[in-house]
């Protein structure tokens, strides 16, 4: 059997569906890092009880007959959530009381010992079986266990009682439970019987090395009780083998060497794992403990790599670029717990699917089955320790307390590449007094050199993921955080980050210290900061990536994030992991965040959109970012294509291809595009990919290009001998109704519910004259939703104006009529904001809103001739009419909004030939707000 190496296989999955009383939720083993062949899930159904007073211990609820538990409660799902049954949010006691029955399994061997085993209960829990206190824990991340041999009936029932308390006091690890989140309360991981021989393996330590490529197994083994023990590894690889180790009597510990003839390394491209038991034997060979886990052959370090002054993080000894997301691993129904294995995995999956290459699991020590999933997959962890809120004795030793616990339990996932000890100065003081305070300074860089020793050097560790520039020495790390929604704001803090790193500087350090040469990576970016509102994210995605990218300095960015969470919406999914839609296809087809999130990378240094003037010669540099493994020659493929002022697709330039040289693990400036600008309004982009030899696209990027009249259009237009258009402003109604209207804003106008904009189109007499025959109308437009489409409608924001969601849509029916008749009804799909939305991401109004294009010809009538030769107006209007299939509002776009650069227009056919002039001002609206 060869190493185990998971399938990526990208695709999204829906959100769960619900648990049914009957299964037991979150069955599987919860420590899939170190698997015995005896063991029993106690998840389920529980009883309950809220403590208000805190008197339960006073009376007795401990003892096995204790009334009052008059509630179920489904563990592990913590009290506050939907999945706990219990779903108790506000004003909930900080004691519950937990009780349930079981009894042993028949296959636990009789001389085998029962460990009751905890994987988590946030804060403190106090534990008693059949009446006897059998643990106590403090640390509401971290896992516990007792041998509870002794408190148990092996025949018959036994009752297991729980009190956990949880004070979610700032002086303890909370992370973003406090001021941010729902909290969690309670049982929040898996509760769990195993059975271990009274001789066992009580831990153990897995160091890889690749050159030579082996790994080192520290074993640990409890109740020897002075005998003669060997220990054993066998590897399910014939490429590898490991070398028995003997531990004599009155020892406890032994070194295993496993050898590996044929490495394959864990990297997230080839996350190659190597299944191993280990086994502990007597002095006869009788196996007497055996437990299943795995180890990954991988490497990582800093160093200098040939070709540039400053450090990079090495991965297996190459230079690592850091692709990564926040993931704050909470979720709608279960909050801190995954719903189930399968929604861990898929988180997993989502962030390759993303072409991320790794995480930041932010301020949580999450369940160790995400971390097994991490390295199965092939997705690079970066775990941060949860943060307490103040600085106190009593909060450094609990912060210490879990830490160590985490370490101990964390060690051996490949996966994990650098601990986190704090984030942006949270828990230490004030960021202007941690900036002073020497003495919490000193404290930090200890747990920094304490965490490399408990982890053995074996992984990066950086102080303090920042946002007050206050590393402190001691860090593997120098990175930064930035939310900024403003290119030239944001172009100028990377460059001044950039140039800014140099060693023996002061920059992002406390008063005091200096830099070293450490990889500078970005820790966390977005243009939506936390409470941007429900938007669009793709602008500012793709804008900021690619001013990252630009700097071969930077080593790897952290994007703000993997997901929404609660009222925060900046995440590349939703909070159910369903998928937004970010419109990059509609400008290159194809396209997805996967790749701005690629090893190579292809950019530009301009803005998200370049606004140009007619016929103007465009010059666009182009640089080109590689750190894959791909080593064949490489062209540069570009043309620019968009919409005009009718909506139709114009191709301004043909694509060409451009051989270019690249430089591994750099960034390489190309030589400016130089574009010329179409001579008519027009919005689009200038489309630039990578090819392979094949020509096979392997990245891609665009810049919207905007070309905007000089002075504005022709209100009335001839075109050809029998064609006039006439242009009119959205908000050139005459007439509009609403269940409710919004505000009007520049270029558009919406209105919510069911009602209409009615607009009166006075044509020319001249075109009245040639008589006639048909309309075509086009304009832009979508539904309107108020806050339906809001994914956490309790926290209201001014910019609230939900990215399009494939789950989440909002139809409309509208009706377009002429002259009091129905001309068309069709439905509009939903209130679209995407990257297809260039005018609105300018105008920095509903960010990426926009529409579809509405078109239809009508043929008029000899009644609608008549009432033109009477001297009346056109009576356009467009109603989204009570008791259609879809009441969902209406917005109307005009040419400096939305997608496309168009106003409403109707574009008149006439029988006769047109006169040379038409006779009337070309500038004056045609559309008039007064009635007749």
């Amino acid at each position: 059997m060869t190493g185990c190496r998971w399938p990526i296989v990208l695709a999204f999955v829906v959100a769960v569906s619900p648990l049914s009383r009957a299964e037991t939720p979150r069955p599987e083993h919860p420590r899939p890092d170190a698997v015995r062949p005896h063991w029993s899930n106690l998840n389920g159904p529980w009883e309950f009880r809220f403590d208000a007073n805190d008197d339960g211990a006073k009376q007795g609820w401990e003892k096995p007959g204790a009334a009052g538990f008059d509630r179920t409660i489904t563990v592990p799902f913590p009290w506050e959530s939907e999945l706990s049954g219990v779903h108790q949010v506000k004003n909930a006691p900080k004691v519950g009381w937990y009780r349930r029955r079981f009894r042993v399994p028949a296959d636990f061997p009789a001389d085998h010992h029962v460990w009751l085993r905890f994987e988590a209960v946030d804060w403190r829990a106090d534990v008693w079986l059949n009446g006897k206190k059998v643990a106590e824990h403090e640390g509401g991340y971290s896992p516990f266990e007792a041998d509870v041999t002794d408190a148990l009936d092996r025949g018959g029932e036994n009752t297991l009682v729980v009190r956990a308390f949880d004070p979610t006091d700032p002086e303890l690890p909370t992370g973003k439970q406090i001021g941010w989140y729902t909290t969690t309360s309670g049982i929040w991981q898996t509760v769990w019987l195993e059975s271990r021989p009274g001789a066992h393996i009580a831990r153990f330590r897995i160091e890889t090395s690749i050159a030579p490529a082996e790994a080192r197994i520290h074993v640990e083994i409890a109740g020897a009780d002075g005998t003669a023990f060997r220990v054993v590894a066998r590897t399910h690889d014939r490429t590898a083998t490991c070398e028995p180790a003997a531990i004599p009597a009155g020892q406890t510990t032994a070194e295993l060497l496993c050898k590996v003839s044929e490495p394959r390394l864990w990297t997230p491209e080839t996350p190659e794992l190597y299944e191993t038991t280990l086994e502990l034997k007597n002095a006869a060979g009788k196996i007497i403990d055996s437990l299943d886990t795995y180890f990954g052959l991988r490497t990582i370090s800093r160093g200098v790599y040939p070709g540039a002054p400053y450090e990079r993080i090495l991965l297996n000894g190459k230079p690592l670029y850091l692709r990564t997301a926040l993931d704050q691993s909470f979720n709608p129904r279960g909050i801190y717990t995954a719903p189930d294995d399968d929604f861990l995995k898929r988180d997993m999956i989502i962030a390759r699917e993303m072409g991320l290459n790794g995480l930041r699991i932010h301020i949580k020590p999450d369940e160790p089955r995400r971390l097994y999933w991490a390295d199965r997959i092939g997705v690079l962890i970066l775990e941060d320790m949860p943060n307490t809120w103040r600085q106190s004795p009593r909060a450094r030793r609990a912060w210490e307390s879990t830490m160590r616990e985490i370490v101990a339990r964390d060690q051996n996932h490949p996966a994990i590449i650098a601990w986190i000890a704090f984030n942006e100065t949270w828990g230490l003081g004030r960021p202007e007094d941690y900036k002073k305070d020497h003495d919490t300074q000193a404290w930090v860089t200890r747990m920094v050199q304490e965490i490399r020793q408990l982890d053995h050097g074996k992984r990066l560790v950086e102080d303090n993921s920042p946002c007050n520039y206050d590393h402190v020495a001691g860090s593997d790390i120098n990175s930064w955080h930035f939310y900024i929604d403003d290119h030239d704001q944001a172009r100028k803090h990377i460059q001044s980050v950039v140039d800014r790193t140099q060693p023996g500087e002061g920059f992002n350090y406390c008063p005091g210290q200096k830099q070293t040469a450490l990889p500078l990576i970005n820790s966390e970016y977005g243009a939506v900061s936390a409470g941007g509102g429900d938007r669009d994210i793709s602008w500012g995605l793709r804008d900021l990536t690619t001013q990252i990218r630009r700097h071969a300095k930077i080593q790897g960015f952290v994007y703000t994030e993997l997901s929404d969470i609660e009222w925060e919406h900046n995440g590349l999914v939703n909070y159910d992991r369903t998928p937004k839609l970010f419109g990059y296809d509609a400008w290159l087809p194809d396209m997805r965040p996967s790749e701005l999130f690629g090893a190579d990378f292809v950019g530009y240094d301009a803005p998200p959109a370049i606004v140009a003037k007619p016929g103007e010669r465009v010059r666009i540099p182009i640089f080109v970012s590689h750190f894959s493994d791909r080593n064949h020659p490489v062209k540069l493929r570009y043309w620019v294509s968009g919409y005009d002022d009718r909506a139709d697709i114009r191709m301004v330039v043909q694509p060409k291809s451009i051989p270019i040289t690249w430089k591994q693990y750099d960034v390489v400036q190309l030589e400016p595009l130089e574009i010329v600008a179409p001579r008519y309004p027009f919005t689009g982009a200038v489309l630039i990919t990578l090819r392979d030899p094949e020509n096979r696209r392997f990245a891609s990027n665009f810049v919207n290009l905007v070309v905007k009249p000089e002075s504005p259009l022709p209100r009335v237009e001839k075109r050809g001998k029998q064609d006039v258009v006439i242009r009119f402003a959205p908000g050139d109604f005459s007439r509009a109704s609403w269940q409710e209207q919004g505000p009007q804003q520049p270029g558009k106008v919406y209105g919510y519910g069911k009602g209409f904009f009615e607009y009166r189109i006075h044509v020319p007499e001249s075109v009245v004259k040639a008589h006639p025959e048909s309309i075509y109308y086009l304009f832009e437009a979508s539904s309107k939703a108020r806050r339906e489409r809001v994914d956490w409608p309790e926290r209201v924001s001014k910019q609230d104006n939900p990215q399009t969601d494939a789950a989440r849509t909002w139809p409309s029916t509208l009706a377009v009529f002429l002259n009091g008749r129905e001309a068309e009804r069709i439905t509009l799909p939903d209130d679209p904001a995407d990257a297809r939305g260039v005018l609105s991401h300018l105008r920095r109004v509903d960010h990426g809103s926009h529409g579809e294009l509405v078109d239809g010809l009508i043929r008029l009538t000899d009644a609608d001739r008549q009432l033109l030769e009477a001297g009346e107006p056109l009576v356009f209007r467009l109603s989204i009419p009570a008791g259609a299939e879809h009441v969902g509002g209406l917005c109307v776009h005009g040419a400096e909004s939305g997608e496309l650069p168009i106003d409403p227009s109707l574009e008149i056919h006439t029988r006769e030939p047109l006169p040379e002039s038409l006779g009337v001002d070309p500038r004056e609206p045609a559309a008039r707000r007064a009635g007749p």
